[in-house]
């Protein structure tokens, strides 16, 4: 009887265990979409600078500040940089929550049977 109690353990924290992969792996899903949107926005922002001719301007907070369109390309261009190396950090880290995901779902049906 205690030889069930201990595996039930076992199988509850190995349930406990794939639930917070889930909810892991969620989040990173969640902010892979964000930085994903906030990547195409940067890049429409690089194809409008491109074609921009005059004044160009930036918005900081509720207000627009006028500024050299070299300067704003190189910040957008270093905002698309560091969004790219986050989404390469996030789609690693998902692979391997992945992973350890799937393990933990064979470890479950194993106990199963």
């Amino acid at each position: 009887m205690a030889e069930n109690k201990e595996i039930s353990k076992e199988v509850q924290k190995e349930i406990l265990k794939f639930q917070n992969y889930q909810r892991q792996l969620q989040m990173v899903d969640s902010q892979l979409q964000r930085l994903e949107i906030d990547l195409a926005q940067t890049d429409a922002a690089l194809m409008e600078l491109e074609k921009a001719k005059g004044k160009t301007f930036k918005a900081i907070g509720t207000i627009l500040i006028e500024e050299e369109p070299k300067q704003l390309k190189e910040e957008l261009n270093k905002k698309r940089e560091e969004t790219n190396n986050r989404i390469k950090t996030l789609k690693i880290q998902a692979d391997r929550l992945q992973t350890r995901l799937e393990e933990t779902q064979k470890n479950l049906q194993k106990d199963k049977q």
